[in-house]
């Protein structure tokens, strides 16, 4: 399965399933209300997330457990990190609308947030492009990638913390220990990279 299910197919296969579960939530947002709308805004990132959480795992479950698999999972990361980028598409497509049937009534800081993880977006899709990449050394080329990740990462978790202490909803702090637990097994990797260098020395 995985050998058929690879790059631009598994892309085309993510973006469906990312789409349907937009469409379907459609239908229990209202959008003659902020709040109708706000849920659709949020319901976007929820249904894109899995793919970032993959994406941003990728390099360390290959460190941690190397398998067919987690080879295969790195392997297709870049298609991986495409189908995020066209999943939030949907999520600024209803922020585009919120702005312009409901005026400016985002918080500052939300929407400067979202600029900032719209500008990695973009800049980090084209730079998957051997076009764009090579313009960019390979050092640059990585520090743009690391500091787009972690940004992407840290964008929804500062979201849903913030939601979670406004409301004290379970679903907010479950969100949370996800996003918690893919960056442990980032610094787990590390870790164990780190170690197995000074052994090799």
């Amino acid at each position: 399965m995985a050998a058929v299910l690879k790059s631009w197919r598994l892309f085309g296969v993510l973006v469906l399933a990312i789409s349907t579960a937009d469409l379907l939530a459609l239908p229990h947002a209202d959008f003659h209300t902020l709040r109708g709308t706000e849920f659709m805004v949020w319901c976007t990132v929820v249904c894109a997330l899995p793919c970032l959480l993959v994406a941003f795992t990728a390099s360390s479950v290959a460190i941690l457990w190397p398998s067919r698999t987690t080879r295969w999972i790195l392997a297709n990361r870049r298609y991986i990190g495409l189908a995020f980028a066209f999943g939030m598409s949907w999520h600024f497509l209803f922020v585009a609308y919120f702005l312009l049937t409901f005026g400016y009534h985002m918080r500052s800081i939300d929407l400067t947030l979202d600029i900032i993880g719209l500008c990695f977006l973009i800049a980090m899709t084209l730079t998957s492009f051997p076009r764009f990449a090579r313009r960019l050394s390979v050092a640059n080329w990585r520090r743009l990638h690391r500091t787009g990740i972690y940004t992407l990462w840290f964008l929804p978790t500062f979201f849903f913390l913030d939601d979670y202490l406004k409301d004290h909803e379970p679903l907010y702090l479950g969100m949370l220990g996800v996003l918690f637990a893919a960056l442990a097994l980032r610094f787990l990797a590390w870790r164990h990279a780190s170690v197995a260098v000074r052994s090799i020395a």
